[in-house]
């Protein structure tokens, strides 16, 4: 079946991040909790677990990643989060943070939105950068939860302004291919998906199990031609 006839986790992007210990959701309520494993050449070296919860007003999604086994020693952990609203399948950015931490370094960047001014501000290490006569614009995360609300709708091709750690970026989604994939759930129909950066050297490819609600199965991080490392569903909570 082609997708082409139809009109992207980092994420992600999916990246090495921060091994806080989960936060505690006592007043929201959990909506869906994934863990993944990443292997650089076949070695596992981290594990990350998606999370998206809800309150009575606002949505959070969150991806928390440490290193595992030997790699535990070059502690490099990081943790995103971000809180937006949904009206109808439009979703709408509240704030975002990232943090990482190191061994002897912490990097801390907050980005807060008001789309109603068509402004937003992001803070790094404490320093502030203004976002002015901003267009529509997601963040890291929710970009994510926006593009799998276009699948479920058939939108499979997509661009979007998004304030990526303090920088504004153009992220963009195209149909690479299609095919099944050994998972753990057992052999599943993929859509395969290309997010690319405008004028960077990052890409992303995405393995969406159509038949699963659009779970990330397998995701591959690339730079230029090569692959930096790879994400695998490990277990579904």
């Amino acid at each position: 079946m082609s997708y082409r006839a139809y009109t992207l986790i980092s994420y992600l992007i999916v990246i090495v991040s921060l091994s806080f210990s989960y936060p505690t959701y006592s007043k929201n309520e959990i909506i869906s909790k994934h863990d993944y494993k990443l292997y650089k050449s076949n070695i596992h070296f981290a594990s990350t677990t998606y999370i998206l919860s809800k309150s009575e007003s606002d949505f959070t999604f969150q991806i928390i990643s440490r290193t595992d086994g030997i790699f535990k020693l070059k502690k490099d952990d990081r943790k995103e989060t971000s809180v937006f609203k949904k009206h109808g399948d439009k979703v709408d950015p509240v704030s975002y943070i990232f943090s990482r931490k190191k061994r002897d370094k912490e990097e801390v960047i907050k980005t807060f939105f008001n789309l109603n001014e068509n402004y937003a501000y992001s803070l790094t290490n404490g320093k502030k950068t203004e976002h002015m006569d901003l267009e529509y614009s997601l963040d890291r995360l929710s970009v994510q939860i926006d593009y799998q609300n276009s699948m479920r709708n058939g939108v499979f091709e997509k661009a979007y302004n998004i304030i990526d750690k303090g920088r504004l970026r153009k992220y963009i989604y195209t149909i690479y291919s299609n095919e099944v994939i050994d998972s753990i759930l057992g052999k599943v129909n993929a859509i395969v998906i290309k997010r690319s950066i405008e004028n960077n050297k990052r890409s992303t490819l995405t393995w969406y199990a159509i038949d699963y609600d659009f779970i990330p199965i397998k995701i591959e991080q690339y730079r230029k031609n090569s692959v930096q490392f790879t994400v695998i569903l490990d277990r579904i909570k």
